[in-house]
């Protein structure tokens, strides 16, 4: 497929959310807005301590409470498959939904009361007593790879090692720039609105669930494995669903435990999330620390770049496979000749590590951006300069980087003039001249950015025309707030030239929607959209075929427009829902079969790979070390926009969560292995006042992968915004030895005196 083959005539239409009045007065259901009579309600007993031995259970006070139906504990879970099956080439432990015998992490699950009400089922869970012996705690990464097994029957804390590169070619490199240096990737926490819930009924005829999540049919698969069910009889019900960014893409042992409930006592058994729980369990996102060495060229050009990484995985498995995504980025935008790396996953007494938004693209952007600043710093060259030397140019394109991945298309030099041009850089750099000869410390930061998005490289939707002429696309990818339910039906209700309103997006229930990989990535679009758009397609083929024999033409001359089927170039035709009728009734021509329905699995052209550049303007308080965001810029290319408004918003929530990142996130744990941001008073996130008014322009590259010439949207944000805001704090400092969260404790050690 080329890019002449796209058609892009309708997308850019800034169509008003359809999902939203619902939302906005209260009539969108949620997870725990649904209770069946009977429902029960699980809580969790949880670890206090990092890393204990389980010497003792005893629940008699516990089943006192009035309401209590079932105690949950070790011996109930033992032959619970959960995934991953356990891998010999890797050091990794099977997953049981309570601990057996030893608590790894500070909230591990111990047991799980089951009550007639919440409240019950927390005051009961408060009475289950448990006797600990604490173990010392592996708490750092570094110090992890010599301290004893967390994990009984494996000889080290080491999950898995792995590299790529030939290290003699870059020791062999000749540059006259050699550098090196850290990059800490704290971990953060996704934090939702919604946290995570489910509702569990075990039936004669199956298990239904109703579950906060992206990816309903994966956890029909799951569960159906684990429980030992066929998949007809597994049920994965996702009504809306306040934010996921990666944290609900898998299932956790809260989600299982509450499975096993309801087969316990034959009722509805429901879980919800408290916001404590979240923070200390939930798969906490980057966790990494990247030592990188550089050999660039006096005029900026990279020759060679190594990069040796320890990621801190926590307690136990969520989706290893995503952290290869970083090391497969490690180049960034740049075309870099040599480039190896090694990673090695480390176990540690803490939450797991698991996907957050842009798993693994915003590490690697972090650190490839952090040596383009190094070596700007260290030969006195413009940072844009070095980046536009060292890009990827429009004429390599497809690209086959030395990380491995082929980028789809890109003109990053074009991108980054657009920014430069659109911020004023050359001025923004004379006015921080000025500010700087009366001693103010402002920093001036970019940073380019490029992912990769389109996971699975296919998507499938099913179209169903109802007799009145209004059209049902059930699709498998699933919203989190995105706005699919009107992008999506913009792509249908173009093809089948009926308005929007026309068109219902339903989503997230197994039993009804074809077999997909939900939502992650910043796949919907490029996948299920295009899939949608291709069944749209067929159905309007076929249309054509009907229309033209009612109306006695050919249906090479029949357009479908403004609701109505008609012989191009004259003033005949015929509505939209006669065309409808007919297809039902049978009235078609010879070879057509009735009806109108479509379902399409439809293979993409591969991968695609978004791109932009962020530019951040910093002031920093020399007698406080308060940092001040006052402008960020950003110049995004996710190819052809279907909607504006909604990408729109997509930038803006991930420019929000990238500067969070930056400046205030990090789950932090004390030297005791506690959490000690248990909290939003502990744990801050980014709010509206905290944040400048972004600016945001774009550029249009479109993709050669799909019909529709669109790339991931979802994560740019969150890639491209902390690095830029480290880059503008390093460059009002003038140094390169400060790592985010950028607290004002660390800024002031900082400053010049």
């Amino acid at each position: 497929m080329t890019t002449e083959s796209i058609i892009p005539s309708f997308i850019g239409a800034p169509v008003q959310r359809r999902e939203d009045p619902a939302l906005i007065r209260g009539t969108g259901r949620y997870v725990d807005d649904i209770t069946p009579a009977g429902t029960l309600h699980l809580a969790v007993v949880r670890s206090p301590f990092p890393h204990a031995d389980v010497l003792s259970l005893d629940i008699d006070a516990a089943l006192e409470i009035d309401g209590v139906r079932a105690i949950i504990t070790p011996e109930h879970v033992s032959d619970i498959r959960m995934p991953p099956t356990p891998n010999p080439d890797r050091n990794v432990p099977r997953r049981f939904p309570l601990v057996q015998g030893r608590a790894l992490m500070p909230g591990d699950p111990v047991a799980a009361v089951v009550a007639e009400s919440a409240a019950a089922a927390r005051d009961a869970a408060d009475l289950v007593f448990v006797d600990y012996e604490p173990i010392d705690v592996v708490g750092d990464v570094e110090e992890a790879l010599d301290a004893p097994p967390i994990h009984d029957g494996f000889e080290s804390n080491i999950a898995y090692e792995r590299g790529r590169g030939d290290r003699s070619e870059f020791d062999a490199l000749e540059g006259p720039v050699r550098l090196s240096g850290i990059v800490e990737h704290p971990r953060v926490v996704p934090a939702p609105m919604e946290n995570r819930a489910i509702l569990a009924e075990w039936k004669e005829d199956g298990l239904t669930v109703h579950l906060s999540s992206q990816a309903p049919q994966l956890m029909q698969a799951e569960l159906a494995e684990s429980f030992d069910l066929p998949q007809s009889s597994v049920r994965v019900i996702t009504p809306f669903v306040g934010g996921g960014f990666g944290c609900k893409f898998d299932l956790a042992e809260e989600e299982y435990l509450t499975v096993i409930a309801a087969r316990m006592t034959g009722r509805p058994v429901k879980w919800a999330e408290s916001r404590r729980e979240h923070l200390l369990t939930i798969g906490h996102g980057r966790a990494q620390r990247h030592k990188w060495e550089v050999v660039a060229d006096s005029d900026g050009r990279i020759q060679g770049l190594w990069v040796d990484s320890l990621v801190d995985l926590g307690c136990r498995h969520r989706y290893l496979s995503f952290i290869t995504i970083t090391t497969r980025m490690g180049t960034g935008n740049y075309d870099i000749g040599v480039y190896g790396w090694t990673q090695r996953g480390v176990w540690t007494n803490r939450a797991p590590r698991g996907i957050y938004r842009g798993a693994g693209r915003p590490e690697a952007t972090l650190t490839i951006e952090r040596v383009i600043e190094a070596i700007a710093r260290e030969t006195g060259i413009d940072p844009a300069e070095v980046r536009r030397r060292n890009f990827v140019r429009p004429d390599q394109f497809p690209y086959r980087s030395r990380a491995g991945y082929t980028y789809d298309s890109g003109d990053y030099e074009s991108t980054l003039n657009k920014l430069l041009d659109f911020a004023g850089y050359d001025s923004l750099r004379l006015q921080q001249d000025a500010a700087r000869a009366e001693g103010r410390l402002v920093g001036i930061g970019l940073a380019a950015y490029v992912e990769v998005c389109g996971f699975e490289d296919w998507g499938a939707a099913r179209i169903q025309v109802h007799g009145d002429g209004s059209v049902s696309v059930f699709v498998e990818t699933l919203d989190q707030g995105q706005g699919h339910r009107t992008s999506f039906a913009q792509l249908v209700a173009k093809q089948l030239g009926i308005p929007v309103e026309k068109v219902k997006i339903e989503q997230g229930d197994s039993a009804t929607s074809p077999y997909g990989w939900g939502t992650s990535g910043s796949r919907s679009l490029a996948q299920g959209g295009s899939a949608s758009h291709a069944a749209a397609e067929k159905v309007a083929e076929k249309a054509k075929k009907i229309a033209a024999h009612l109306m006695e033409a050919s249906d090479a001359d029949i357009e479908l427009v403004d609701s109505r089927a008609v012989v191009r170039g004259t003033d005949v035709s015929i509505s939209w829902t006669d065309v409808v009728g007919a297809a039902l009734a049978g009235n078609v021509p010879d070879g057509v079969t009735p009806g109108l329905d479509e379902e399409i699995h439809l293979k993409s052209g591969g991968l695609n790979f978004p791109y932009g550049v962020h530019l951040a303007q910093v002031e920093i308080d020399r007698e406080t070390g308060a940092l001040e965001l006052q402008r960020m810029w950003a110049v995004d290319d996710a190819g052809n926009i279907v909607n504006p408004m909604l990408a729109e918003g997509q930038r803006h929530g991930g420019l929000a969560q990238g500067i969070g990142q930056a400046i205030w996130e990090e789950a932090r744990y004390d030297e005791d292995g506690n959490l000690v941001t248990s909290s939003f008073v502990d744990y801050l996130i980014p709010s509206a006042v905290s944040l400048p008014l972004f600016e945001l322009q774009s550029t249009i590259t479109p993709t050669p992968t799909n019909p529709l010439g669109a790339k991931g949207i979802g994560e740019a944000g969150a890639i491209g915004s902390t690095p830029a805001v480290l880059n503008a704090v390093c460059d009002a400092l003038q140094t390169d030895e400060i790592q985010i969260p950028l607290t004002p404790e660390k800024i002031w050690e900082k400053i010049p005196r």
